[in-house]
């Protein structure tokens, strides 16, 4: 039953997107977070944000810039360490985009590996990013 969940939650809303390639997002600055979240469950998360999502200026305004990109490796916890890659979770910040306005400006996607085609997933937005935990509080991705 968690699997059937697990796969309906993966595939929910999935429509085909081409973004701009993400490039080698492994030399970011990078953040490793486990256990429960919204929408990945009880996972080991490697985290990645671009230069312009890490910038502590940016952080002053009250939220992430038009271009800021977060990659989130969503993977399996092996007794607190990264496991087996099951997803990458993707958010691209386009506030200049008219199209992602209803959703904070963000365009959510996944892949199955690095490099791999995107699907566009809009049940990130309604279910989890309105208000996702973030380093023990809420933070509102619509600022």
């Amino acid at each position: 039953m968690r699997a059937a969940a697990l796969l309906l939650a993966a595939t929910a809303c999935a429509v085909p997107v081409d973004p701009e390639p993400l490039g080698d997002y492994t030399t970011w600055k990078r953040l490793d977070v486990r256990g429960p979240a919204p929408g990945h469950g009880d996972t080991y998360r490697v985290i990645y944000v671009n230069p312009i999502a890490a910038d502590p200026a940016a952080s002053l305004t009250g939220g992430y810039p038009d271009g800021a990109i977060v990659v989130k490796e969503i993977r399996d916890d092996v007794a607190g360490a990264p496991g087996d890659l099951r997803y990458l979770a993707i958010m691209r910040q386009l506030q200049s985009d008219p199209e992602h306005a209803d959703e904070g400006g963000w365009l959510f996607t996944q892949a199955t590996s690095p490099g791999a085609d995107e699907s566009y997933r809009s049940l990130c937005w309604a279910r989890c990013h309105v208000a996702a935990p973030y380093r023990g509080a809420w933070y509102d991705y619509r600022q």
